[in-house]
């Protein structure tokens, strides 16, 4: 009687291994072709399963890159409220979150250079970036208040300088550090020019 949930607990545990093979093989795919030009076959091939496996794992292309983004994103560098915690002012706040997300940025970079153009042909990677793109709006509303009101216009120009682009262009000649820097006072000079002080600030 022990012998059958025995059995099952390997099989789970086999099946969990090959799915984690098929990801780590797409991971790495995906950042040496992109999405699009990575087929099935060649997730196989370089996962050592056959191409039917890969799709009993994944049987849809969403739920594919639903995986391989979970398992970018648990060992990049965390962005959240955690990255400003303590500090005292929307100025200091805004500039440690730009120091995180370009940390981010760095690390998930192999796969962003392809990803950037293929979300606008690709749903679930255009669902992705929707959803990181509304989070980072979240941490950048709660980095100006209570100091300052979240201004619409702030936001939207406040994510520019924290997108892809942005990154890519300000570290082409400067280390990764110093274009973090240089996007945060940026940062704080359009929350000067667009957000107006909370009332409570202004007495």
């Amino acid at each position: 009687m022990t012998r059958r949930p025995y059995t099952k607990l390997r099989r789970a545990e086999a099946e969990a291994a090959t799915r984690e093979r098929i990801v780590r093989a797409t991971v790495d795919l995906h950042a040496e072709h992109g999405v699009t030009a990575t087929s099935y076959g060649m997730i196989a091939e370089k996962a050592g399963v056959s191409p039917q496996t890969v799709y009993n794992h994944f049987p849809k292309l969403d739920e594919l890159i639903e995986g391989c983004t979970s398992h970018v994103q648990q060992r990049a560098p965390v962005v959240d409220a955690t990255c400003f915690a303590g500090e005292r002012t929307a100025a200091q706040r805004l500039r440690k979150l730009a120091m995180a997300v370009y940390a981010q940025l760095e690390f998930i970079a192999p796969w962003m250079r392809f990803g950037w153009g293929e979300a606008e042909r690709v749903p679930a990677l255009r669902a992705v970036f929707g959803r990181n793109e509304a989070a980072l709006r979240d941490l950048l509303a709660q980095a100006v208040m209570p100091d300052f009101r979240a201004d619409p216009a702030f936001l939207d120009a406040a994510l520019v300088l924290l997108d892809y682009p942005a990154w890519k262009h300000l570290t082409e000649r400067r280390s990764r550090v110093r274009a973090a820097a240089l996007a945060g006072d940026c940062l704080v000079a359009l929350l000067e020019t667009l957000c107006q002080a909370s009332p409570k600030d202004r007495s």
